[in-house]
């Protein structure tokens, strides 16, 4: 087993920030694009001032504002998630420690245990999950990173485009960096359509119209691309389900309606977004909790509430089962006395 002292150290390999480089690349490129080549000649600085068109010179400065707004975020939340530790199990808590000071806890023990901190993934023994990694019980939702060799609470993916994991304390980042990452390809891909069709019809130096050709198409790309992913997490906010808990569900073939974290919609959001809905858009007001915990009075509801409706659901099915066996019998005795009393006669 690995002692925790071998985890590796963050930001210890500089070849896996390569794929950082290139986002950072395409997000210079795309910014250079736009502002030199489509929103700086829509304000006509180079033609006197009766012969400027009044029009467009103000939509580039309305474009100029929220497109810089835009990318300022998208770069905070970018940061932020790269540099955010995602959350792992606290080193000096006993909850965790495995084994236990004491020795290896026994089975009954350990099943109490887990019944004390309302754990809700455990073996199919009923013992507590542990990592032979890091040496530590695992806490709901909680999976071990082979990349970063520690234990990510709420662990949702690895992204090698953030060099990070993506977990309890980063999630929000990362969801607003889809976020604005879709805002700023659209608002590309769309406002400077415009330019890239002057360029074609317009006699244009071949470096401009080549830019903006490349801009466009990289940019209508990449929001395609995103937006597809970015509706996979709103999808996977609102079922209250993480990257990990969607595959896992997949491979055991079983349904996405039910799950033991669910808080409803606006309580799903708030898990993710922070509890301030005024904030929900802002890098600020991070979900509350400690992420070694999920199952509340509410959940404990929730939860309780689904398994009620499975079982009356499933003894509705019994029960009619049960009654069209017995009418199906009454109706074959029926048939069976009138062909008797046919004969008879």
């Amino acid at each position: 087993m690995s002692s925790v002292a071998d985890k590796r150290e963050r930001f210890g390999e500089p070849a896996k920030f390569l794929p950082v480089a290139f986002v950072i690349s395409i997000i210079l490129s795309l910014w250079t694009i736009y502002v030199f080549y489509h929103l700086v000649p829509m304000f006509q600085w180079d033609l006197p001032k009766e012969r400027r068109n009044e029009e467009v010179a103000y939509r580039a400065l309305i474009e100029m504002i929220i497109f810089q707004y835009i990318t300022i975020m998208l770069v905070i939340c970018y940061v932020r998630s790269i540099l955010v530790h995602p959350g792992e199990i606290p080193d000096d808590d006993a909850h965790w420690n495995y084994p236990s000071q004491d020795g290896k806890m026994s089975s009954a023990d350990d099943k109490d245990k887990a019944a004390d901190l309302n754990l809700q993934e455990l073996k199919r023994t009923g013992e507590r999950r542990h990592c032979k990694w890091c040496g530590k019980y695992k806490p709901d939702r909680c999976h071990h990173c082979r990349v970063c060799r520690t234990c990510i609470l709420k662990m949702d993916h690895h992204c090698p485009w953030i060099y990070n994991c993506v977990g309890f304390r980063n999630h929000k980042f990362f969801f607003l960096l889809l976020w604005f990452t879709v805002l700023d390809c659209h608002m590309i891909a769309w406002t400077m359509f415009e330019s890239v069709q002057q360029s074609v019809e317009v006699d244009t130096p071949f470096l401009t119209m080549f830019l903006l050709l490349f801009g466009e198409t990289l940019a209508s790309f990449l929001g395609i691309l995103v937006t597809a992913f970015f509706c996979f997490h709103i999808w996977l906010m609102f079922k209250a389900m993480t990257t990990i808990e969607f595959c896992e569900k997949s491979l055991k073939k079983v349904g996405y309606k039910d799950s033991p974290y669910d808080h409803g919609v606006y309580g799903n959001a708030t898990t993710v977004l922070g509890p301030n809905p005024l904030l929900w858009f802002f890098p600020l007001s991070t979900p509350k909790g400690d992420g070694l915990t999920f199952i509340t009075e509410h959940t404990r509801l929730n939860v309780d509430m689904e398994a009620g409706r499975a079982f009356r659901k499933k003894g509705h099915k019994t029960t009619q089962r049960a009654s069209h066996s017995r009418g199906g019998r009454g109706a074959r005795a029926s048939d069976d006395s009138a062909s008797d009393g046919q004969d008879a006669r």
